[in-house]
């Protein structure tokens, strides 16, 4: 009797092995998992371009794309109209000629005025006029104002065009029920 409880005893301790093996190697797989997941946070997560994008490259602002004002805040007459006649040529467009409405005084060359919305027209103007300042007033839409200060002599050099060098991805349209 003795012999079958031996056998009874061996066979349950068999078995307690093998249920710990597994529960081990279960946690440890659920170990594994849980590392992979929290580890795809850390990587990077740019979005890598799929089957569908095309590349379209981007055009640069050019001075046909700016609405431009052309304000006079010194006491020189005709300064504004002579220097939107010079905007005018080098394909800005001009909108409104006159002495500044808020009736500054500039000693710098110019200032150029600009919302959120117009930062880059106001940076292609003040290539054209390397020495003037830049004065984000918050005004709605992209329209620009360059307001001619006491220091102003002329425009700068005419800014060689920067070739596009950023792309957008897209993808292309399809059309239902074709």
């Amino acid at each position: 009797m003795s012999q079958v409880v031996d056998e009874d005893d061996r066979t349950y301790r068999v078995r307690r092995q093998r249920r710990s093996t597994i529960v081990i190697v279960v946690v440890l797989l659920s170990l594994a998992g849980a590392f992979y997941y929290a580890s795809t946070y850390f990587r990077d997560t740019t979005p890598t371009p799929g089957p569908c994008t095309t590349e379209v490259p981007v055009a640069p602002l050019t001075p046909e794309d700016v609405s431009l004002n052309v304000y006079n805040s010194t006491s020189r007459k005709g300064l504004a109209a002579s220097v939107a006649k010079t905007a005018t040529d080098r394909g800005f467009k001009v909108k409104a000629i006159g002495n500044d409405p808020k009736n500054a005084t500039i000693k710098q060359v110019a200032q150029v005025r600009f919302g959120p919305e117009g930062a880059d027209s106001a940076k292609l103007v003040k290539s054209h006029v390397p020495q003037a300042v830049l004065v984000n007033d918050k005004r709605k839409g992209d329209t620009v104002d360059l307001v001619v200060g006491n220091a102003w002599k002329s425009f700068g050099k005419v800014p060689v065009v920067p070739t596009p060098t950023q792309t957008l991805r897209q993808c292309p349209t399809t059309t239902v029920g074709s």
